[in-house]
């Protein structure tokens, strides 16, 4: 899965874990309960008090990633992600390097996530010009294209790797509109008649207090740190929540699609929707995940063991909010391609018969568990697994939920799931490499 939705799954493992027993509360089990409040803009905050170190991580969530692009102007909400977070000029940088502070960003499918670092000692001074860029970007023509140049590089780079290329055709495919990484850089038509106001009418509408949500985790108590945010974060214009709309899918199950592509290597994938990415189903099919190809005692582990045959075999899922996208992937060599899709068939199809032990299922969870907690560790990945999660249409309280949750899952109801989502009927199977002699 992409960097961002990567990490992201398991973020999500438990994130979903949770929204299956609303009635039941269960203590927050992630470093300190965080607490949530808005300020006068009506900008959402969840706040985390971490003492482990003198810094600060501010996520901005904006609700608008790539399924937001209008009809013909895709790449339109990277673009706009970008040109809001230029440095207007060269002193502004430098002080942000005197500072010790950086910032990133990360444009999904489902939202588009503004990354601040701080030493906690200059988060008021960070803020101060990171806001201050942030409400009146510069939207000139020379800084939009040079950033539509970029997009073209990105783009290529997308087309060299086989893994990005089977991720953006599956989406190309799958999806109705150019939506969850199907044209995340746009293309050469779309960049050419995206304009000024285009820009501009995307920033108005999405980068809006109600549309958007700041998670910070911080060893500042809440007494130093909420006049910070607010003096730096209420400059942001209010606005109304934008409504979530349904993109629609293809329904290609059984389907079969080949990519010519000139290399020594073919790459093998097997692909099946999901339901929508409630808590439950998340949490399904997170754990499903895990149990097909994470670890040595995954079911793609037989396959992976056999060095003579495939390589870089992997399952992954790309938890979109409309739909979810399970895959398991590997190369091979090009002589090879059927053999593997062949024997990656026969393996579902004993998955889908046989479903799972209770050996099986207690060792995935327990992965599953370790797995969460590691990527949880550093505040960085812990405040955007709250962003993710709000970002889903979810709620940042799943996280601390996890351990618990995950383990009221049946294995009557892992099996049920299985048979379900993972019959053999509903894969889509793409390879990627040379026809065959």
């Amino acid at each position: 899965m992409s960097k961002l939705s990567f990490s992201m799954v398991w973020l999500l493992l438990g994130l979903a874990l949770t929204a299956g027993i609303a009635a039941e509360e269960i203590p927050w089990q992630l470093g300190h309960e965080p607490g949530a409040y808005a300020l006068e803009n009506g900008l959402s905050v969840i706040l985390q008090k971490d003492d482990a170190a003198a810094i600060t991580s501010v996520q901005l969530l904006v609700r608008g990633g790539d399924r937001d692009d209008p009809a013909g102007l895709s790449g339109l909400a990277y673009l706009t992600a970008r040109l809001s977070l230029e440095i207007p000029d060269q002193s502004k940088l430098q002080q942000l390097m005197d500072f010790g502070s950086s910032f990133s960003l990360a444009v999904g499918g489902d939202y588009t996530l503004l990354t601040v670092r701080s030493l906690s000692r200059h988060l008021d001074a960070t803020l101060a010009i990171i806001s201050a860029i942030l409400v009146q970007p510069l939207f000139s023509d020379m800084r939009i294209d040079a950033v539509k140049e970029l997009m073209l590089h990105l783009q290529k780079r997308e087309m060299d790797d086989p893994t990005s290329l089977m991720r953006l055709t599956l989406a190309r495919t799958l999806f109705v509109n150019s939506a969850y990484g199907a044209a995340r850089f746009g293309n050469e038509t779309s960049l050419a008649e995206i304009g000024k106001k285009d820009i501009q009418a995307f920033f108005r509408s999405h980068y809006v207090a109600g549309n958007m949500t700041a998670v910070v985790i911080s060893d500042l108590d809440a007494d130093i740190i909420k006049p910070i945010l607010a003096r730096h974060l209420v400059v942001i214009p209010a606005g109304p929540r934008l409504p979530f709309t349904p993109i629609g899918l293809r329904q290609l199950q059984g389907q079969r699609l080949t990519l010519e592509r000139q290399a020594a290597q073919a790459h093998v994938s097997l692909s099946v929707l999901l339901p929508e990415a409630t808590a439950d189903h998340f949490l399904m099919a997170a754990l499903l995940e895990t149990w097909l190809g994470k670890g040595i005692g995954s079911r793609l582990w037989s396959l992976r063991s056999r060095g003579d045959l495939a390589y870089g075999l992997n399952a992954e899922l790309q938890p979109n909010r409309e739909a979810m996208l399970l895959s398991v992937y590997l190369q091979t060599d090009n002589r090879r391609s059927q053999q593997a899709l062949t024997e990656l068939m026969q393996l579902i199809q004993t998955v889908h018969d046989t479903g799972s032990s209770e050996a099986e299922l207690a060792a995935a969870k327990v992965y599953a568990r370790a797995d969460f907690w590691r990527e949880n560790e550093t505040r960085e990945h812990r405040a955007a697994t709250l962003a993710f999660l709000e970002g889903s249409g979810l709620s940042y309280r799943l996280a601390g939920d996890f351990s618990e949750r995950l383990e009221k899952i049946s294995l009557e109801e892992f099996n049920r799931a299985l048979r379900a989502w993972l019959a053999p009927e509903r894969w889509f199977i793409l390879l990627i490499g040379q026809a065959a002699e």
